[in-house]
């Protein structure tokens, strides 16, 4: 399975820089003799009290949305400490996209569960390194959710924000207008196979449907890889013609970022 095999090979991407990782959450420590709703008084009063601005940050950072260890669905998930992780990222960074699409942490822990082998990440220090990977692509995995929920601003956002992107990665074979027609054409089938538009037994010819995009690696190349393997396939089967005479350094010019 395509997604499968994607998910492997950042994974393995991950196991080294995850063995430096340590847990930044510390616990909050009651002072002896202390009844727990006084200690988190105590807590709060000395919150308030901090002057140094990134003081304040750190502590609502350490304080915004925290998991319980009961909440078992996100627990069984990451862990209660990478979903933390998250739930900071989501409240701190995205909210303000997450208000515009409609799409709340519920939603992403859920779109998560459904698309993540967790078989592959079987100690806390990987399903860390997977939360942060994750945290950093936060925002593309909000648009994933919202264009699968039939958002037709999510849906003229993805094309806005891809299209031209895709478009350059083509013209590294191909020209500038057949580049734009493959990455229009990529996107239509994209949106197609996500919303379930093709009719049965069609459209499975390698083009990922946003079900699929677990957020470990940004949207752009997460959709660029297919289209890319897409195109090598049109060019060799004689129905789309290769550009002639690019030389590597106007290949070098082009503004193309897939990957991190």
């Amino acid at each position: 399975m395509l997604v499968i095999r994607g998910q492997r090979r950042v994974v393995a991407g991950m196991e080294s820089a995850s063995r430096r990782w340590s847990p930044s959450v510390p616990k909050r420590m009651a002072p002896h003799g202390a009844a727990p709703l006084e200690a988190e008084g105590m807590h709060q009063t000395s919150s308030r009290t901090k002057t140094n601005s990134a003081g304040r940050c750190a502590a609502a950072a350490i304080s915004t949305d925290i998991l319980d260890d009961d909440d078992a669905s996100a627990s069984d998930l990451f862990g209660a400490d990478a979903t933390n992780l998250l739930r900071r990222t989501f409240f701190r960074e995205t909210f303000e996209i997450a208000t515009r699409y409609g799409v709340t942490i519920e939603d992403v822990l859920d779109h998560c569960a459904e698309s993540f082998d967790l078989t592959m990440l079987d100690t806390p220090i990987l399903r860390m390194a997977a939360a942060e990977r994750i945290a950093g692509n936060l925002e593309d995995l909000l648009l994933a959710i919202a264009c699968i929920r039939r958002d037709q601003r999510a849906w003229h956002d993805l094309d806005e924000t891809m299209r031209p992107m895709l478009a350059r990665m083509c013209e590294l074979r191909v020209d500038e207008i057949e580049s734009m027609l493959q990455a229009s054409r990529f996107l239509r089938a994209v949106r197609h196979r996500t919303l379930e538009l093709d009719p049965e037994g069609e459209g499975d010819d390698g083009t990922p449907r946003l079900q699929e995009f677990t957020g470990l690696q940004p949207l752009r190349s997460f959709l660029g890889g297919p289209l890319f393997s897409l195109l090598q396939d049109l060019i060799r089967d004689g129905l789309v013609e290769g550009a002639r005479g690019r030389s590597e350094s106007a290949t070098e010019r082009l503004p193309l970022r897939l990957a991190d």
